[in-house]
């Protein structure tokens, strides 16, 4: 072996290290991340379980009581109707913000007339922030004072109706607020998905003589179901953390009518200052959100795997 021959071992050694250099670096990108999101997620999630399995006052020591709270859960009624009115502020919100998002993001992307500035108008409620949003339609909706009976009452649709102060029509507006505030959000990510698709495709489709209906369900649709599932994961969860909308607007009520389980959560906790029942509602709201979250992504993923 001369001097400038390298022994196969070191050789190997040499050849090696570069590709584990690289596998560590991405590691090492996201350590930061890792330790930040352990501190601000998984830690908050451990203290919240922790509390939950005992009574706390606040100040000292949490004394433990086992699966009390999640005893009390169970047949509290209060919780089981703060669990019907969360899916049923959920289906509305994200179907509606979907839906709808689907349909502005589909008519900018056809460039239809005046897309600049419906995108605009649409994207101005997400920098609004929630509770001056609440406030605003709050004030909008009351009975005597509020534009929208005004509007009402001059179209001669009737005038006064307490929209807030009825269980029925109370959900229905937190729904529409829901929906106005996080459906431009929805409209710009799904946006971005349809200008990935070639305009070739709709130009051929064109020449075959189909209808805008039926490119929006054999093109558009099936070439961003993707992105249809994450748009509506994340409605999912924006949908079950509206704690600021509606405490603006009605507090939860009236009664609980619009009590969804962000709002029981604060009212358990700082209101009646029962933060180990808070907290254990704070766990089960958790795992729904969680549950829905997977069931969400699955379903998208099966029809993304049928698309193909």
């Amino acid at each position: 072996m001369t001097a400038q021959e390298i022994p196969p071992v070191a050789a190997r050694a040499t050849a090696r290290s570069p590709r584990r250099n690289t596998q560590k670096f991405p590691i090492l990108i996201l350590a930061p991340a890792l330790v930040l999101m352990a501190l601000l997620i998984a830690y908050p999630v451990a203290e919240s379980v922790h509390i939950s399995l005992g009574s706390w006052d606040g100040i000292g020591a949490v004394t433990y009581r086992g699966l009390a709270n999640y005893r009390r859960l169970i047949n509290d009624s209060l919780v089981r109707q703060s669990i019907v009115t969360s899916l049923v502020f959920f289906a509305g919100t994200v179907v509606f913000t979907v839906v709808i998002a689907t349909l502005l993001a589909n008519a900018i992307n056809r460039k239809v007339p005046g897309a600049r500035v419906f995108k605009t108008i649409w994207f101005l409620p997400v920098i609004v922030p929630v509770s001056v949003a609440g406030v605003f339609w709050s004030n909008s909706f009351q009975p005597s004072t509020g534009v929208v009976n005004t509007v009402l009452g001059s179209l001669g649709l009737g005038d006064g109706h307490a929209w807030l102060a009825s269980p029925t029509t109370a959900l229905v507006v937190t729904i529409f607020v829901a929906v106005w505030t996080q459906t431009g959000y929805a409209m710009l990510i799904l946006l971005g998905a349809m200008d990935t698709i070639s305009p070739e495709v709709h130009e051929a489709a064109t020449l075959d003589g189909v209808s805008e209906a039926g490119r929006l369900l054999r093109i558009t649709l099936p070439n961003i179901v993707p992105m249809l599932g994450t748009v509506t994961t994340l409605m999912s969860v924006f949908s079950f953390n509206a704690f600021g909308i509606i405490y603006a607007m009605t507090r939860g009520g009236p009664g609980n009518a619009t009590s969804i389980l962000p709002v029981l959560v604060y009212k358990e906790s700082f209101v009646d200052q029962d933060y180990g029942y808070g907290s254990a509602t704070a766990v089960v709201t958790t795992l729904i959100v969680s549950v829905i979250g997977f069931l969400v992504l699955q379903l998208f993923r099966q029809q993304r795997l049928d698309a193909r």
